[in-house]
This record gives C-alpha cells, structure tokens and sequence, in this order.
C-alpha cells in the first residue's frame, strides 16, 4: 500500500469515528435498537438450541418399556435384543431382570417398603417379569416398536408395551410423556417464530434509523462533499466515511449485545447447570470457540445492518453515480 492509501484510508476511518459524535443522539438511537434486535436474535438461537438439547436428552431419558412373559430364556433375549436394535430410532437396549427390577423397587424410598413386604410374602422368590428398557432417539417414532406384538417369533415373548403411563399397543396412542415432549418442541417453534419476527421487526427499524442517520450526516455536510467532488475525490473516498460510520454502530451494539448475552449464560446457566437437558447446552456455550464465536457473529451482523442501511441512504441521496 502506497503512502497516499495508507494517508486516505486513515483519514476515512478518522472521519466515520468523529462523525459518529456529530448527531449523538441519532447515533445513540440507532446504537439502541440495533443493540435490542442483536440481544433478542441471540437469545432466540440460544433458547432454541436449549429446547433441541433438552428434548433430546428427555427423549434419550424416557424409556419405552417392554414386559415379557415368564418363562424368557437366553435363546430368546438374544433374538429379542436383535430384533429390537434393528429399528433405527433406538438408541439404547437394556435387559431388565426380574431380580434387578425387584432391586430397583426395593431401593425406591417411595416403595421400598411395600415391596419388601411383599418379598417376604413370596418367601424370597422374584414376583416381577423381566423386560427390556429402550432408549429412543426420536420419541415420536415409539409406536412403531409395537410391530414386534404382531411377529409370529416374537409375539409370545412380549406380554405388552408401555410408554410411560400409556401403553403403545394397538391404539398407538401418544402417551403422556410424549405429549410433553411435544409440548416442549410447540413452546420451542413459538419461540423461534417470535424471536425471528421480532428480531427482523426491530432490524428493520434499526435499519431505518440508521438510513436516517447518514442521510442527515450528507445534508450537514453537502458543501464538503461538493468540494471534495470539485478537486476530484473519488466516490469510494466520500462513501468511505459514511461506511464507517454505520459500520461502528454496529460493532458498539455487537460488542454491548455480545456481553449481555454471555453474561446470562453464566449467571443463568450455572444455576441449571446440573440438571442433564441443559448441562449439555452449558457445557457448549461456555467453551471459548463458542464465546468468541456469539461475539463474532454479533459484531459482524451489526456491521452488516449498518452497512445495508448506509448504502442505501447513500445510493438515494449521495448520488455519487451521476459525476
């Protein structure tokens, strides 16, 4: 770069950072609601992401159980567990004796003490059947495990399939806690449609507000610009500062947007850290790729929506096509 770009290029970047100060209060203005509109984009992709990861640790979670009928040998708990990991939509496969239900009942504080009860009463011996416990990576899919009731090599092993508090037999109808779930994935679509509206509504007037901003910056500093156009200032030389300008508006609100939006990640974050459907969402957005990665992107929106505006500002009004 020659002395005389490297002399233009700082007199443009000087002069978009002081015209800045010129109308404080447009700057201010348009900083504003730029500032909202990266702030509420940013929370919506966040609450998005979180739902997505809860969702699909609730839905690893939520087991679909299946009893089988006493009587259940080895031979037949290999060909079940095949048959079972055949489908695409299981995620894990766990064979539940009767002596680990019992165990598992036994140590439920909630009923541990009926259930030993009732031990005694069988003088020891298991009362429970034993059943597989099934993980699915798409909850709504659940039903379709009840194909295995209706296989001639299957279906006398299995005494009935259950989902939560319903079963999925031949009805196929949803259970409980797959409503929920999709409870859950409607809340989370209702965000996302809502942050996107608002957050293209409040982009939008950014924009226009911005768009105002430089088009009274070229009315205060018509005569300037018609003598640099006299003594032969290139157009790429007037529009730079304008450029620069509303770039900086969007590096301020970016900047400000950015530690908003981090900051309620580790204050809010750390309090449901813990819990498994958000530890994950956590886990991601405190990594330092993720943290520079929101301040980037927020920076380099706010860059862009003030570029966009000051463009078309300068395309009506500058006029810089015409000489």
């Amino acid at each position: 770069m020659s002395h005389f770009h490297l002399y233009a290029t700082l007199r443009i970047l000087k002069s978009g950072f002081l015209n800045m100060f010129r109308n404080l209060w447009l700057t201010i203005a348009a900083t504003a609601v730029m500032l909202v509109a990266l702030f509420i984009i940013a929370l919506g992709v966040i609450v998005n992401i979180t739902t997505s990861n809860a969702i699909e640790v609730l839905s690893k979670e939520l087991k679909t159980t299946i009893i089988l009928n006493e009587g259940f040998t080895q031979e037949d708990q290999e060909l079940m567990t095949n048959r079972i990991q055949e489908f695409e939509f299981v995620e894990t496969v766990t064979f539940v004796s009767p002596e680990e239900a019992q165990r598992r009942l036994t140590e439920d504080p909630n009923l541990g003490g009926e259930i030993k009860q009732a031990t005694e009463l069988f003088e020891g011996a298991s009362f429970l059947k034993p059943s597989y416990e099934i993980g699915l990576n798409d909850l709504s899919r659940a039903s379709e495990l009840s194909v295995l009731s209706e296989e001639a090599n299957i279906a006398p092993l299995i005494d009935r399939i259950a989902f939560g508090k319903t079963d999925t037999g031949d009805d196929a109808s949803k259970t409980d806690a797959e409503k929920a779930i999709e409870r859950a994935a409607a809340v989370d679509r209702f965000i996302t449609i809502g942050s996107v509206a608002s957050a293209s509504f409040l982009a939008a007037v950014s924009i226009m507000i911005i768009f105002n901003t430089i088009r009274m910056a070229i009315y205060t500093r018509r005569s300037e610009i018609s003598i640099m156009k006299l003594i032969g200032a290139t157009p790429n030389y007037i529009r730079g500062p304008f450029l620069v300008e509303a770039s900086l508006y969007g590096v301020v609100a970016g900047s400000i947007a950015s530690v908003a939006v981090i900051t309620i990640i580790n204050s809010l974050g750390s309090k449901v850290a813990d819990s498994a459907e958000f530890s994950q969402t956590y886990n991601l957005l405190t990594t330092p790729s993720a943290t520079i990665m929101i301040v980037l992107s927020l920076i380099l929106l706010g860059v862009l929506i003030g570029v966009v505006s000051s463009m078309l500002a300068m395309e009506k009004h500058l006029k810089l096509k015409h000489w």
